[in-house]
């Protein structure tokens, strides 16, 4: 059984108690991974990522290249 979903779920939930630049770099990541999964791979606008983690869209975009996250991963499905 495919539980991914609870587990993208959860991070989400732990995301928003608190911002996530004050959170640590993997866990940042975590984050951005499972809320792109959720949003499959839709940066803005209002069900994209950056308005799930109330943060600018620029800053999302930067976030993703430092962190080398493949966005389009999160297309699929």
């Amino acid at each position: 059984m495919d539980e991914s979903w609870l587990s993208r779920e959860a991070v989400l939930t732990q995301a928003a108690s608190k911002p996530l630049s004050k959170r640590p770099v993997t866990e940042q990541k975590q984050i951005i991974e499972a809320a792109l999964a959720e949003a499959r791979g839709r940066v803005s606008g209002p069900s994209g990522v950056a308005a799930k983690l109330g943060i600018p869209a620029s800053t999302l975009e930067s976030k993703i290249r430092a962190l080398k996250i493949d966005k389009s991963r999160s297309r699929i499905g």
